[in-house]
């Protein structure tokens, strides 16, 4: 009785804590953000915080532990595993920020011409799974764009590709509600609740793939759409000027995590051309970024790491002749 009585207390602790943290997104989506939700978190400057997203830790799913350790107490079993702690530490990067921040941060610094950052329409069908997977994340940082741009039809007809492009990865029926939901949001100029959708589009997806034991495509969504969100700041930094904006760029914990991401997929994964040249551009983009403070990211790196993007999206995004 004092066992079930000790799970009982710990497992609804955790659904206390979990109930407090969708309050207080409730209270962000209200506009009465307490700092506490993620979204909040660019509100505090992210120049300010050497290091964003990353402070150099890996990130933990403190809840899988949480509740693992509260059945191991009181039923008496092991701790977690080496390999079980390792596969849901695989799963954390689920949370990790999304290019919204990156872009309202750099919104707050120079208020760019977000329209400007718009691409030419890409192809919805490649002839590899993984640029199909690189091209997705592209597309998901695109309708990013255009929620700061507040273009309803551009997030309408992006969220169309989006369908597309996760229909040829097998996995369009996972994200069929997701894309009714941003056509309803964009229809609304419920900017707010877009971003909201896309970051779980994302994960959605995501989920999909590793449990189709995709993980490398998985991973290859997470690097393009962030290797196109550097795209698009560096072009922002580069025409505003702002050192602000400059320094937002010097993510070498996201790329040296991004890197890390591919470094342990399966050999025949690592092999393929798409993610060979994923990886180029991720370790291009670390030699940039290391050895300096966000504030001393000048105007010469800003364009290395425009090039180096720039590059990489046009060369995924080609046509196949």
């Amino acid at each position: 009785m004092i066992e079930i009585s000790v799970l009982v207390a710990v497992v609804g602790g955790a659904l206390l804590y979990l109930g407090r943290c969708s309050w207080l997104r409730l209270r962000g989506a209200r506009g009465n953000c307490c700092g506490g939700c993620p979204l909040g978190r660019p509100k505090i400057g992210l120049a300010a915080r050497p290091g964003w997203p990353f402070s150099g830790k890996k990130v933990k799913a403190p809840a899988v532990f949480f509740l693992a350790g509260a059945f191991g107490l009181c039923t008496g079993a092991a701790q977690l595993t080496t390999k079980q702690r390792a596969d849901a530490e695989r799963t954390a990067p689920l949370t990790v920020p999304t290019p919204a921040e990156l872009f309202s941060a750099i919104d707050k610094a120079g208020k760019p011409d977000w329209m400007s950052f718009y691409r030419a329409p890409v192809p919805t069908t490649y002839p590899t799974r993984p640029r199909t997977a690189l091209n997705l994340g592209a597309l998901i940082t695109d309708g990013y764009v255009a929620v700061e741009a507040q273009d309803g039809q551009q997030v309408k007809n992006t969220g169309k590709d989006i369908i597309a492009l996760a229909g040829a990865l097998g996995v369009g029926e996972d994200v069929l509600v997701r894309g009714k939901s941003i056509a309803d949001f964009a229809n609304q100029n419920d900017w707010f609740a877009l971003r909201e959708e896309l970051e779980a589009t994302t994960n959605d997806v995501r989920r999909a793939m590793i449990a189709q034991r995709d993980e490398a495509l998985a991973s290859l969504i997470t690097a393009g759409a962030w290797l196109r969100a550097l795209e698009v700041g560096s072009r922002a930094a580069e025409l505003s000027g702002e050192e602000k904006s400059a320094g937002l760029l010097r993510q070498a914990e996201l790329v040296g995590w991004l890197r890390e991401e591919l470094q342990v997929l399966p050999e025949k994964s690592r092999s393929d051309a798409s993610v060979i040249r994923t990886d180029q551009a991720l370790a291009s983009l670390e030699q940039t970024m290391q050895g300096m403070e966000p504030a001393e990211f000048g105007e010469k790196r800003v364009l290395a790491v425009k090039e180096t993007t720039t590059q990489f999206i046009a060369a995924m995004a080609a046509k196949e002749p």
